[in-house]
């Protein structure tokens, strides 16, 4: 009732000031936890003020981002019920705030350990809604901003560009052809999407089921790390009282279970190596996908060129199929 008293008056008056963040501060984080009924209160401060305080633009992402990444096991795993309430929740009332709700998709991919790729490729759309509200121009903060979406943690290349991310700078490009837009958006482009045709997938998050397990293993002290230690030692050792400093016993004991560096380290470096053998050169089947979409217009436009001659430059295996486009490029 007292978060509902407080929106309502600022909604009155249409402006949210610093004072008014704080009193939402207190009531929405007064007992730690967030709700979803606190941040939908907030989406109508967020939609009802036409004057908004830079500590509410902060304060809004944060509360928003917590919920969505922190408050639902296992912690960082945003789930598909949140994705689709995020994107419906933006989507309401059919304004795009820059400042806020694109911030908030991109905060939500780089904080997450997992994330539904309609996250992912809602964040790109509005980016690209940006940019034609922009008088159609790629700006550098554009550019910053697309750098975060396409290589967030959780995003759906984890760390590498994703072939859907490629084809939403390739049409974003189109969209922008001509335009006077910012040096920087011809170097991530070509860098972009040589990375999708040519870069091994990044880290990938267990899935959400294995994460939950793998919590519980460590919380249970009859089958998780507890045990192990007493299978190590044959009793607790003395001075680690799980009743008394239990995080602490867990995260020791998980420690001595763990093997060496050194029994670790070949076996991941010949991991390593086998995939940076496998995708560096652009197969056939990239090619072919490179060929449709570059020449899908009948035009060549100067990031394209860009593109093949940075592939040509770090790529030189290319397969075969491709030699003429690049032949065409290099004239």
């Amino acid at each position: 009732m007292a978060l509902r008293d407080v929106c309502e008056a600022i909604v009155a008056k249409r402006e949210v000031t610093p004072a008014d963040v704080l009193a939402l501060r207190r009531e929405v984080f007064g007992e730690i936890a967030v709700t979803q009924a606190e941040v939908e209160a907030l989406f109508v401060v967020d939609e009802g003020t036409e004057r908004q305080s830079r500590e509410w633009r902060e304060f809004f992402i944060e509360a928003l981002t917590d919920w969505l990444v922190r408050q639902q096991e296992p912690l960082g795993y945003v789930t598909d019920a949140q994705a689709d309430w995020l994107i419906a929740r933006v989507k309401a009332d059919g304004r795009l705030r820059d400042g806020t709700e694109v911030e908030i998709v991109v905060r939500v991919l780089e904080l997450a350990d997992a994330a539904p790729a309609s996250l992912a490729a809602f964040g790109l759309s509005l980016v690209t809604r940006a940019v034609v509200e922009n008088d159609g121009i790629v700006t550098a903060d554009e550019v910053a901003r697309l750098r975060r979406l396409v290589f967030a943690p959780s995003g759906p290349g984890r760390l590498a560009v994703s072939r859907e991310e490629a084809e939403a700078l390739f049409a974003l490009n189109d969209a922008t052809r001509g335009a006077a837009n910012d040096p920087s958006w011809t170097d991530f482009f070509m860098r972009a999407v040589a990375n999708a045709v040519t870069a091994s997938a990044g880290w990938v998050a267990p899935d959400r089921q294995e994460a939950l397990r793998r919590e519980r293993w460590l919380a249970d002290l009859d089958d998780g790390i507890g045990q192990g230690m007493i299978d190590r030692f044959g009793q607790m050792p003395s001075g680690l009282n799980f009743g008394n400093v239990p995080y602490l016993s867990r995260v020791i004991a998980w420690g001595l279970k763990q093997p060496r560096a050194e029994d670790v380290f070949p076996d991941r470096l010949a991991e390593t190596t086998r995939a940076t053998a496998t995708s560096a050169p652009v197969d056939q089947a990239e090619a072919r996908w490179l060929i449709d979409r570059i020449g899908r217009d009948g035009q060549f436009d100067d990031n394209e060129r860009a593109l093949i001659a940075f592939l040509k430059e770090i790529a030189p295996t290319t397969d075969a199929a491709l030699r003429p486009l690049i032949e065409q490029l290099d004239a």
